[in-house]
């Protein structure tokens, strides 16, 4: 009698709806420029109206959306910045191998914005004017490997910084994600290996969750994933939110969560197309339904 009961409660309980990404824009940014490209890493502000990007050669661009309702159909034309280092000398002006390979990007609340970098490990923090300040990642940073340092770069609702490297170092179970705490970094976990995918990109959402965009690719192109995570309560496993389909699109990198005018949670991603003409960059955008 009482299992009855308990069946009769749970079939009238209604289930709460598995959140959905409902795909609003892919849009194919295209400049003439031989060094545009190579955006990899993006964050959108204005309520979806503007935002900035950063190209793995040290480039920035501060720019807005043209948009058609919902769809991205444009970005207003200017120009291609670039990033300095903490002496005030463009990195591009440097005669120093990958010393400006800009991966992960942050906005923090002051309206200053972060940057690391993968082959020489550190973060830059850029305010309106001055010169950038450097913060160091945390000791183990410097044993990964040249090309899978940290590429994925959030910052929370308490000011804190959150980053996770390409690379799962020797010995790990896993990606480890790091916060940075006034005594210094913490590891709160390690994302579990899956399916080849690796973490890209970041950021933590309005809702407070840590957005984790990865990337595998195979032989045939790229496919992408997105995990979200509870830092406070972290789980290895995270949860799936989405995957792509096999080369649906180019190499996501950059990612950015955000809430529009109806208070739905927005993602935003930009492709990497490593400056090869035959990639793109594509800027998809999805809408969180529940």
């Amino acid at each position: 009698m009482r299992t009855s009961l308990v069946a009769l409660i749970l079939a009238a309980t209604p289930l709460a709806a598995e959140p959905e990404l409902e795909q609003t824009s892919h849009f194919v940014w295209e400049r003439p420029e031989d060094y545009f490209g190579g955006w990899s890493a993006i964050e959108v502000m204005d309520g979806g109206a503007s935002f900035i990007a950063i190209g793995d050669n040290a480039q920035i661009y501060e720019g807005k959306f043209l948009r058609a309702g919902n769809r991205i159909v444009g970005v207003e034309p200017g120009p291609v910045g670039a990033l300095v280092d903490t002496d005030g000398t463009p990195f591009f002006q440097k005669n120093i191998e990958h010393i400006g390979d800009s991966e992960g990007l942050a906005v923090l609340s002051s309206g200053r914005f972060a940057v690391s970098f993968e082959r020489f490990p550190r973060i830059l923090i850029y305010g309106e004017t001055g010169l950038p300040t450097r913060v160091e990642l945390p000791r183990e940073a410097t044993g990964l490997p040249e090309n899978g340092g940290v590429e994925a770069l959030a910052v929370d609702n308490e000011g804190r910084f959150l980053a996770i490297p390409e690379t799962a170092p020797k010995g790990t179970t896993g990606f480890p994600l790091w916060r940075q705490m006034r005594a210094g970094w913490e590891t709160l976990g390690h994302l579990k290996r899956s399916k080849g995918f690796r973490p890209v990109g970041a950021d933590v959402g309005p809702d407070g969750k840590l957005y984790v965009l990865e990337r595998a690719f195979h032989l045939v192109g790229f496919q992408s994933r997105i995990r979200t995570f509870q830092p406070n309560e972290f789980h290895p496993d995270g949860e799936i939110l989405w995957t792509s389909h096999l080369r649906q699109f180019d190499n996501l990198e950059g990612l950015s969560v955000w809430r529009d005018s109806e208070s739905r949670l927005r993602l935003t991603m930009i492709s990497d197309d490593n400056n090869l003409s035959v990639q793109e960059t594509q800027i998809i955008e999805f809408r969180l339904t529940q």
